[in-house]
């Protein structure tokens, strides 16, 4: 429930504007610290509740249209159905699918997110047997064979010619 300090003069304006003149409207966390409000100064909000009234009244005096026949049905019909639980590695692999994709397949993340992992997965297979003696660390290794380089010379006589 909101206390008397945190509603402002402004909020139950808008409360008025928003729900109307009837409190009973109102939300029911911020209605009694408005009604406290409403008790220690009515002419502040004299206008704003005359206004909602006569609409208010207006409202109740409206027509209201008959609804087409069958429309719940259409909508009901036409509206996302939810999914059923998954279980175990297809929940797995469901969640990993929504995070990876979570627009469709559609998502060119997903496709880029594809293609490193690819990339990444054929520098690391290709790694020539003898690298350690060729290259200073695990990552250079990694960087020229993914590049398709045996070597580091090999990388700088491909970039000489």
């Amino acid at each position: 429930m909101t206390s008397r300090s945190t509603i402002t003069q402004d909020r139950v304006l808008d409360l008025i504007g928003a729900y109307g003149s009837d409190p009973e409207s109102w939300p029911e966390d911020e209605r009694e610290a408005a009604r406290a409000l409403l008790r220690e100064d009515p002419a502040r909000f004299e206008a704003a509740l005359a206004e909602a009234r006569l609409l208010d009244e207006a409202l109740l005096r409206a027509p209201v249209p008959d609804t087409p026949a069958g429309l719940a049905e259409r909508i009901l019909a036409d509206a996302p159905r939810a999914q059923s639980a998954r279980t175990g590695l297809r929940a797995l692999a469901a969640r990993f699918g929504d995070f990876v994709f979570p627009n469709g397949a559609r998502w060119p993340a997903g496709a880029t997110l594809a293609a490193l992992v690819m990339g990444m997965s054929a520098g690391l297979v290709t790694v020539p047997a003898n690298a350690s003696e060729d290259y200073d660390s695990a990552e250079e290794q990694v960087l020229y064979a993914a590049l398709g380089f045996d070597s580091f010379d090999t990388y700088g006589q491909e970039g000489a010619e």
